[in-house]
């Protein structure tokens, strides 16, 4: 009875969750995007999140001017589907609406060329797919043995193609989880050379810089800008984009 009772508020959740996604858009649609914001909120609240959800969020706060908002769910949505070519566009029309942004270092060829297979497929897919190559690989191991097909060369192939394609796996759950993406928030962030107000002050970003958090001491955490420079600020002046 208790598992039927589950099943039923969980499907009348769903439903109330997908209700509040159609009144969004329509708030969305009639240029009321304070409302929309708070109907897309209150579906992040409910604990469901999606590419298309953050992307409609940015959307919101694109209209409204809020640029590091708009930047910060554009790269949300983009962590979780790297080919929503519509996030991407208008996260970079965004950047350039974004005053003192500080200039990317150009990403190595070889790099750029592993970022854009990862980008293929989303994470979750990725993992699908070494799943099912690994059920191959059992499966042709299995005929190898029962049978009396000379499958040497499938073996074989089949070994480094799931060996590749789990590294790749990898490389996109390193991406996603230890990367540690943030958005600069608070205005003027002063930059310090110690997790201390007492530190040498080094520079200062703007709203919507891009950082990389590298490690953390109580309140403070010590980032990379993107064009490379280091620095302590405190935690409230950025928001992660990863959990």
């Amino acid at each position: 009875m208790r598992k039927i009772i589950f099943i039923l508020l969980f499907c009348n959740q769903i439903l109330a969750d997908e209700n509040l996604f159609i009144q969004a858009n329509k708030q969305y649609a009639e240029e009321k995007y304070i409302d929309a914001i708070s109907l897309y909120d209150s579906i992040i609240y409910n604990g469901l999140e999606s590419s298309e959800l953050y992307y409609n969020l940015g959307n919101c706060y694109y209209k409204i001017k809020d640029w590091p908002q708009a930047i910060w769910y554009y790269k949300k949505s983009l962590s979780i589907n790297p080919n929503n070519n519509d996030a991407y566009h208008n996260l970079n029309v965004s950047k350039l609406k974004t005053k003192n942004l500080t200039k990317e270092i150009p990403q190595l060829f070889y790099k750029k060329w592993i970022d854009n297979i990862i980008n293929l497929l989303s994470l979750k897919n990725w993992q699908i797919f070494t799943l099912i190559c690994i059920w191959i690989v059992v499966i042709i191991q299995i005929l190898k043995i029962f049978t009396k097909f000379k499958i040497k060369h499938l073996v074989t192939f089949f070994h480094i193609f799931s060996l590749i394609i789990l590294i790749t796996t990898y490389a996109a759950y390193q991406k996603k989880y230890t990367k540690k993406e943030a958005i600069i928030f608070s205005s003027s962030t002063i930059v310090n050379s110690a997790p201390s107000s007492s530190g040498t002050n080094l520079f200062s970003l703007n709203p919507g810089n891009e950082i990389r958090i590298i490690d953390q001491i109580e309140d403070w955490v010590k980032i990379k800008t993107t064009d490379g420079r280091n620095g302590w600020v405190k935690k409230t002046d950025c928001k992660r984009i990863s959990n």
